[in-house]
């Protein structure tokens, strides 16, 4: 059942990995996505949003520092949710549908990364030299005191 660990880990910091690179190839399409949005410096929101996801999926993904890579994830996700996909604001039902599920997707996955935040990487990961404790790494079960 250990290998249920890294599964999960490689399953989870797919996507951001995938999109964080992303946001290099498509800088200037996502930079007018969050200026539209009404990001803050969004040129700079959109490098360092895909940095966040690409050294967080990793951290996630290889086990090394995972919960702050998960950490970093989490951030992204709640930024995101509340600068980004602001549904409420949106006066066309369809459109606004589409932004809701969005948010509640942000939120779900961030509620994901807080879970490894919390529990660790688990078993399988580079950085598995006894029990580690912080926001570094950790055993699956052995929550962050």
């Amino acid at each position: 059942m250990g290998v249920l660990a890294p599964i999960g880990r490689l399953l989870f910091s797919a996507i951001f990995i995938t999109s964080g690179l992303n946001h290099f190839f498509q800088l200037e399409a996502l930079t007018t996505v969050a200026r539209n949005a009404g990001v803050p410096e969004p040129q700079w929101a959109v490098l360092l949003s895909g940095l966040a996801m690409v050294v967080g999926g990793l951290c996630v993904l290889l086990g090394v520092f995972a919960r702050l890579g998960a950490a970093a994830i989490a951030l992204f996700l709640v930024c995101s949710a509340f600068m980004v996909h602001r549904f409420w604001l949106v006066a066309d039902p369809v459109m606004a549908q589409d932004q809701l599920i969005h948010f509640m997707k942000n939120l779900s996955m961030a509620g994901g990364a807080l879970f490894i935040v919390y529990c660790g990487p688990g078993p399988f990961s580079l950085k598995r030299r006894g029990r580690e404790s912080g926001l570094g790494g950790g055993r699956l079960g052995v929550p962050m005191r």
